[in-house]
């Protein structure tokens, strides 16, 4: 069974209230109006999507096959603009060829469509990073940029931290097993870089753990969470960048070598106060690999990670428990905002007979509502009102993972995916 807690917000009208939440919430948070560039047909963000100001929306498909789909959409811009930079300016989540998905719920407005809501604090300035660094002072592991120099490449795995300075200097092991904060500091200039992956001959990573640094995080190859109870891995960048490094053509010895000329995965909820998500190359690789981030990231912007054919197609995939829970001592934020003085709590199950499937599966939901299935390309495969016991027939779809999105009556909400066989 898949369960899936969704806190609704209930608006207030007549006055402003506080509003607070840990900033790993986001599955994509943008701290400046998004105008180069648009979303459009075949965009799917799975979790709370969020800028410091306005976005272009565009859809080239007459129904609702394939538009873009936000799990959440709040903008601080009253508006949002379409089709591009000078297009009309709405405050619907419907127009011409355009349906923001899933409609049934951005038709509610907050907190699924959400504009004018008010900016999000965010700088170097604004956000309570040195929390995070005492932390890791006084009961975490705090590192100098004489232990963790420029360029030092670093391995992530279960209890321990593997650094190496230079091509040629030992790997010094740090053991995070007994931490009492389960904090890493960083203390290195913002001109400064680090190279994190996780370990190779590791199966994964599952403690709970924040790292902090002040310079760019490069993010040199996969770091991937070890099955569903791992814990949650979060970075914070006070100065630097998050940059997909660029494997170069003379490199260290394994197990330290950059690993990303093929797609691989990234888990983590990023933080960069002051810098932007990039590729150290974005004509590298030939041809185009994806760079899937599994958690989230909030950033000052979007830089370049790829061309039309080469470098890293980005695939924000979100990781649902971060609808309540947060890597250790993540920052947080107030602001005050219309959006919701209350909290609702509602819960829609939705249950599958088998998983994987071949050709159908029986699906039951506690409460009368509507279902949305979508295929791996993000593409609408199936939509329909459901009530108690609901069968589908999958023999005419290909192999692949299935997104199902259901929508109860009381406003909750819940995900599955299902494989086909």
């Amino acid at each position: 069974m898949t369960r899936l807690l969704i806190v609704l917000i209930a608006l207030c009208a007549t006055y402003a209230v506080a509003q607070d939440g840990s900033y790993s919430y986001y599955n994509y948070f943008h701290d400046e109006s998004i105008l180069q560039g648009y979303f459009t047909d075949g965009h799917f963000l799975g979790g709370p999507f969020r800028v410091n100001g306005s976005i272009i929306l565009k859809s080239s498909s007459p129904g609702r096959d394939n538009d873009p789909y936000f799990y959440s959409l709040t903008l601080s811009s009253d508006y949002y603009l379409y089709g591009g930079p000078s297009g009309p300016q709405l405050s619907v989540p419907h127009y011409d060829y355009l349906w923001i998905e899933p409609y049934e719920l951005m038709e509610q407005g907050a907190p699924w469509f959400n504009l004018g809501a008010d900016p999000l604090p965010f700088s170097a300035d604004e956000v309570d990073w040195q929390t995070v660094r005492s932390a890791a002072t006084n009961n975490g592991l705090y590192l100098t940029s004489t232990e963790v120099p420029d360029g030092s490449r670093i391995l992530l795995e279960d209890g321990q931290l593997t650094v190496k300075t230079s091509e040629y200097s030992q790997p010094v092991v740090y053991n995070l097993s007994d931490l009492s904060e389960k904090i890493i500091w960083i203390e290195n200039s913002p001109a400064d870089n680090i190279f994190l992956k996780g370990h190779p001959d590791s199966q994964g990573f599952s403690d709970e753990l924040t790292i902090g640094t002040m310079g760019d995080i490069f993010f040199a190859g996969p770091l991937e969470y070890n099955g569903g109870t791992a814990g949650m891995l979060g970075l914070i960048s006070v100065y630097g960048d998050g940059v997909i490094a660029d494997t170069p053509g003379s490199d260290w010895e394994a197990p330290f070598q950059v690993e990303t000329e093929e797609s691989f995965v990234y888990s983590a909820s990023i933080l960069l106060l002051e810098g932007e998500l990039l590729a150290e190359n974005y004509t590298a690789p030939t041809p185009m690999v994806d760079f899937t981030l599994y958690g989230g990231i909030q950033m000052q912007q979007e830089g370049y990670t790829s061309t039309s054919t080469t470098g890293f197609s980005l695939c924000f995939e979100y990781d649902e428990r971060l609808l309540n829970q947060s890597p250790p001592c993540y920052p947080e934020y107030e602001t005050s905002s219309i959006e919701g003085s209350n909290s609702i709590s509602f819960e829609f199950d939705m249950t599958a007979s088998c998983n994987p499937i071949h050709t159908s599966v029986s699906l039951e939901f506690s409460e009368p509502g509507h279902l949305t299935i979508y295929d791996p390309s993000g593409r609408i495969v199936e939509s329909a009102g459901v009530s108690g016991e609901w069968f589908w027939n999958s023999s005419s779809l290909p192999p692949g993972i299935y997104v199902l999105r259901g929508y109860g009556k009381s406003g909750a909400t819940s995900s599955m995916k299902l494989l086909k066989l």
